[in-house]
């Protein structure tokens, strides 16, 4: 029978790899790998969709088009955008080179440009909102109807009208006060309040930008599953304990040298595994490129942002609810305006130019923005009006803003440049404004939302950069000692 050594040698060795063990399991355990990278995983399977090459394409076709819109309308919405007092500068350009009067040049510019004429009658928009509420006392007593049989009377006739007055008041009331943001505390990412659309449509821009920007990071982190990795790690962790506790006990018994080289290579077999893990699956640029993601995204996953996406982007759906129906013809409230005329003449004896008249009379800005639509009615003018109107261009640089806008806003309306082939994340196509819209309401914010306590627990306690250099120094440490601990076995003494 061979000769057991019992020297205190491989018994300190094995008390080594137990130390090893339990440090691997005490950080396994302590810093809350299995449920941080378990949420991690959670976060990477919710944001998948949003980080396709389509999706992201979606994002910036959709954001670009938004981009455009809040343009336009920013200087029509209220007075404060400055559209409607430039009206005038208009006015006395075309009169000062014809040669007539300010009402003279005004006719001529609804002879000339009928569409784009009623449109700058009927800004600022705002003016329209004060208008409804007298509008609907109007019909309510002209037609001899109550405000329930009115409203059943729109619906039933009229519902891109109704669309339209129902929802212009969101987009004029809020536009330099959207509602929540102030209440959530929302900034952009250089810490300024985010209060206004224009300010909201910035923010979103930006975050776009940021989210796009991680693409590479999120694929390299997502190149397979993280959930695993500390469940493996604590796994190591524990055999390796279990196996130094076994290794220990047979020492103080006293073991052969066979038994102590085979044991030994045990060691070395577990880091040679660990290692080739490491490299194989590629964990540490992974998990450094993963952290690169965590840093940048981390500040749009803060309370008051994803509150105040969800308020930000319930004004954008508001605002694109509201223009909807008179963006283009179909819309359906252009050709709802002759019907609306000729019901109001039914029920009332008037005829339709009576009740134009009226309408024309008490509520000239609602009138002027009915004759006005649909909106590419005054895109298809503004070729001719800008060359008209040219010298006078310096001189209303709010409108000119919106002109410069307008036909691409309208012209993209329902085929957003870029969005070919698009979908959202059930699949459906997303090609108009309004699908974008509902795209990011429904789709891309919700990710946040839903996320964002998956996200804080990720994020907390430490960076995860360090894990795979951690799994690789145990594996490295493991193979290094295992080697040096089959020398020691083959070199001691029978």
């Amino acid at each position: 029978m061979p000769a057991r050594n019992t020297s205190r040698g491989p018994i300190l060795q094995w008390v080594v790899v137990l130390v090893v063990g339990i440090i691997v399991v005490v950080l396994v355990l302590g810093l809350n790998l299995i449920a941080r990278l378990g949420d991690g995983q959670d976060v990477l399977n919710a944001a998948k969709p949003a980080f396709t090459a389509s999706s992201l394409n979606t994002d910036v076709a959709g954001i670009r088009i938004i981009s455009k819109n809040v343009d336009m309308a920013n200087p029509i919405v209220t007075p404060k955008g400055g559209g409607a007092a430039e009206v005038d500068s208009i006015v006395k350009f075309v009169a000062a080179t014809n040669h007539v009067s300010a009402p003279q040049a005004l006719k001529a510019l609804e002879k000339e440009f009928p569409k784009t004429t009623a449109l700058l009658q009927a800004i600022p928009l705002s003016a329209v909102t004060a208008e409804i509420p007298h509008l609907e006392a109007f019909l309510e007593k002209t037609l001899k109807v109550t405000p329930a049989q009115l409203l059943a009377a729109l619906k039933a006739n009229f519902p891109a009208i109704l669309q339209t007055i129902e929802y212009l008041p969101h987009v004029t009331h809020n536009w330099y006060n959207v509602p929540g943001l102030a209440e959530d505390g929302l900034t952009n990412f250089d810490g300024v309040p985010v209060r206004t659309v224009p300010q909201v449509r910035d923010y979103f821009r930006s975050l776009i930008a940021v989210v796009a920007g991680q693409k590479s990071n999120f694929d390299s982190l997502d190149s397979t599953t993280v959930n695993w990795i500390p469940l493996v790690v604590l796994a190591i962790g524990i055999i390796v304990i279990l196996f130094s506790l076994g290794m220990i006990f047979l020492s103080l018994r006293g073991i052969t040298r066979k038994v102590a080289v085979a044991s030994a290579s045990v060691v070395v077999l577990v880091g040679v595994v660990v290692v080739a893990l490491v490299l194989a699956l590629n964990l540490i640029p992974r998990l450094s490129n993963g952290q690169k993601l965590l840093n940048a995204l981390s500040p749009a996953f803060t309370v008051p942002r994803v509150k105040g996406d969800r308020a930000g982007i319930t004004e954008v759906a508001d605002i694109v609810t509201a223009e909807n129906p008179i963006m283009t013809p179909a819309g359906g409230a252009a050709a709802e305006v002759p019907d609306l005329i000729k019901f109001v003449s039914a029920k009332t004896g008037l005829s339709k130019t009576a009740v134009v008249g009226a309408l024309a009379k008490n509520f000239p800005h609602t009138t002027a923005i009915l004759e006005a639509i649909p909106l590419t009615s005054v895109t298809s003018e503004l070729p001719r009006v800008t060359s008209t109107l040219a010298p006078a261009i310096p001189k209303i640089p709010a409108l000119a803003k919106t002109v410069l806008n307008a036909q691409p806003v309208t012209n993209g309306w329902n085929d957003v440049p870029g969005t070919a082939g698009a979908t959202n994340f059930q699949g459906g196509p997303v090609n108009t404004v309004p699908e974008i819209a509902d795209y990011f309401s429904k789709d891309v914010i919700p990710v946040l939302e839903t996320q964002r306590r998956h996200w804080v627990t990720l994020t907390s306690t430490s960076k995860i950069d360090f894990i795979g250099w951690l799994v690789l120094v145990i594996g490295v440490i493991a193979l290094v000692y295992g080697i040096l601990m089959v020398y020691l076995a083959r070199t001691r003494a029978t």
